[in-house]
């Protein structure tokens, strides 16, 4: 695989010494290939989400609307930013319906 591709390369580059040779820069080339880790996906502050629920009361489903609103929109976020906000908004909402029930 790549990855494995990945892996034997930075580890020839580590064993013929790379640029310097020592210290932190083969370290550095060795966690580069082995891909870092999985990333936390972004959680909504508490202030956002009351930002995105005021904005869905006044407008619904128009993003446009919302993001032509100078007033409540201050920032003046894009549309596709408030779509994606709205989108993650929503699905919170799902996640804690699902979960009131247990």
């Amino acid at each position: 695989s790549q990855v494995a591709m990945r892996r034997e390369s930075a580890a020839d580059y580590a064993v013929s010494g790379g640029e310097e040779g020592t210290g932190v820069v083969p370290e550095l080339v060795m966690q580069a290939a082995m891909g870092g880790g999985k990333k936390r996906p972004r959680k909504q502050s508490k202030r956002e989400e009351e930002w995105v629920e005021q904005l869905v009361a006044r407008y619904g489903e128009d993003v446009g609307q919302m993001a032509r609103d100078r007033k409540m929109n201050p920032m003046q976020q894009s549309e596709g930013d408030i779509g994606r906000r709205v989108r993650m908004w929503k699905e919170g909402r799902r996640k804690i319906g699902d979960g009131a029930g247990e």
